[in-house]
């Protein structure tokens, strides 16, 4: 396979098993491996993330249902109920506080946020490409968004056995450890944080990823690829902040 740049890129079947290896060291030839013979190669690191969150979100949830009761112990003082009122309303959330039920939303919003995002950011990746002169399809894009995402799938892992260990929760990637002021909801809305976060090796490894799969699945330069990827994080970022941002308005309007 050879790209616009000269650089010639030789293909060759290969088990995704061994390319959960080779992504390592070798990700241009691996990636352009995995877009030339397409048998539903995203299946793979898509089960990996949904399986990694699933048990992430399980074994951390002791630590969610804490912050999720005190969050609402602090709206019910903010509303000035009486005791009798807040242990009311303490038994009627038990249901959905409790380290159970917290997981199963856990593991059923965040396996249907990943697939969301996944198809989301491929479209819009997939078609910034077409824009700027692509051959590329969807479900080459999808592929190399499904596997360039890896990184963040260990970086939860890294997150899990970390806050198993520490019994430190939550953990902020990137920088953003270094604004944190240990009040949940402060730093919940903090735009500095949500910015800061992606200043993280695991997710910049996710953008070099992205990079080099595009160029391959485009037939694309590194440089093209690389502005329509940096196209997408500053998307990305912004949805972030965005979001922070008008959290941190209602919470100062409520």
């Amino acid at each position: 396979m050879m790209s616009e740049s000269g650089s010639s890129v030789t293909v060759s079947a290969q088990s995704v098993w061994s390319a959960l290896i080779s992504i390592i060291d070798q990700p241009q030839a691996t990636l352009a491996n995995l877009l030339a013979f397409p048998r539903r190669q995203w299946l793979l690191p898509l089960l990996l993330s949904l399986i990694v969150l699933a048990i992430s979100v399980t074994l951390t949830a002791p630590y969610s249902s804490e912050l999720v009761r005190a969050a609402a112990e602090r709206q019910w003082q903010s509303l000035g109920l009486t005791p009798a009122q807040v242990e009311d309303a303490r038994a009627q959330a038990e249901a959905f506080t409790s380290p159970m039920a917290v997981a199963i939303q856990g593991v059923l919003a965040g396996g249907v946020g990943v697939l969301i995002l996944w198809v989301l950011a491929a479209t819009l990746l997939h078609f910034a490409a077409l824009i700027a002169g692509a051959e590329s399809t969807f479900a080459g894009v999808f592929t190399v968004f499904a596997w360039s995402s890896l990184p963040i799938t260990l970086r939860s892992i890294i997150q899990t056995i970390y806050i198993l260990v520490s019994q430190t929760f939550p953990v902020y990637p990137g920088l953003a450890a270094l604004q944190v002021s240990g009040d949940t909801v402060q730093d919940s809305t903090n735009p500095l944080i949500a910015l800061l976060r992606y200043a993280d090796p695991f997710w910049l490894w996710h953008v070099v990823l992205l990079v080099i799969g595009l160029a391959v699945a485009a037939k694309f330069t590194k440089m093209k690829a690389a502005m329509l990827v940096l196209f997408y994080a500053v998307i990305s970022i912004g949805i972030s902040v965005g979001f922070t941002l008008l959290g941190r308005v209602m919470q100062s309007g409520g």
